[in-house]
């Protein structure tokens, strides 16, 4: 996804969020993800935070991944998992991106 796409979608989320700063969880993402209002743009949002924050350390996707696809696979990996959504959200979405694009690097071969 191309870089400006990405900040488009951040700011439209912090945008749309509220001004208090929220600690989420496995479940609260769930729940925002089966939306299709504001509350889904925030939860892209803060995929799309984690997924960058974590981008080239944790995993490397390929550049035409889209926001879309990420939500989906989160969604998928939170709705399979019920007892684990209690676990801090970013956790969730590290995991996933790392089991679907891990680094070269990080499997021990050259980059």
């Amino acid at each position: 996804m191309k870089r400006s796409m990405k900040r488009l979608i951040l700011i439209a989320a912090l945008a749309c969020s509220s001004a208090q700063a929220e600690f989420k969880d496995g479940n609260r993402l769930l729940s925002q993800l089966q939306t299709s209002t504001h509350e889904y743009t925030n939860a892209l949002g803060y995929i799309m935070g984690v997924s960058d924050a974590l981008q080239g350390v944790t995993h490397c996707p390929p550049v035409n991944v889209t926001a879309g696809q990420l939500a989906d696979m989160v969604k998928q990996h939170l709705e399979s998992l019920p007892g684990l959504r209690h676990l801090a959200a970013d956790l969730h979405v590290s995991h996933v991106m790392k089991a679907a694009w891990p680094c070269a690097a990080k499997q021990g071969k050259p980059v």
